[in-house]
């Protein structure tokens, strides 16, 4: 089903995101420093930083997201829409981190707020 496929999609972004932290700092710090627990990865650049915080911000929603996403489909709830919408906005939320527009303020709420209220939506249409 298409809701089985973003969910998917959702899974391989949260896989991605977990790269971009060493991606935007290789030219910093070597790969052998991100190869073992003890290796030094303090000279972070500001763009890998913003990833950090961003990939911070997404696993805070991302778990509720799957749950909601896969009883929608275990239920046969039509949360298609609010599910998409979710994703592009946690797209914007990163593209914002890599555009460092958090920097101003009330930017960062613009784009969180409104995925968290789709997330409530999603499970309200779950309860009902």
């Amino acid at each position: 089903s298409i809701m089985v496929n973003l969910i998917i999609c959702v899974g391989m972004f949260y896989i991605l995101h977990l790269f971009f932290k060493m991606s935007f700092s290789l030219h910093k710090v070597s790969f052998i420093e991100w190869t073992y627990t003890g290796g030094d990865t303090s000279n972070l650049n500001d763009l890998s930083k913003r990833m950090v915080a961003a990939s911070d911000n997404l696993r805070q929603s991302l778990p509720v997201f799957f749950v909601f996403a896969i009883l929608s489909v275990i239920q046969d709830v039509d949360n298609l829409m609010l599910a998409k919408i979710w994703f592009g906005l946690r797209v914007g939320y990163l593209v914002g981190a890599v555009l460092n527009l958090y920097r101003f303020k009330l930017i960062r709420p613009l784009i969180w707020l409104p995925s968290i209220i789709v997330l409530v939506c999603m499970g309200c249409n779950l309860y009902i």
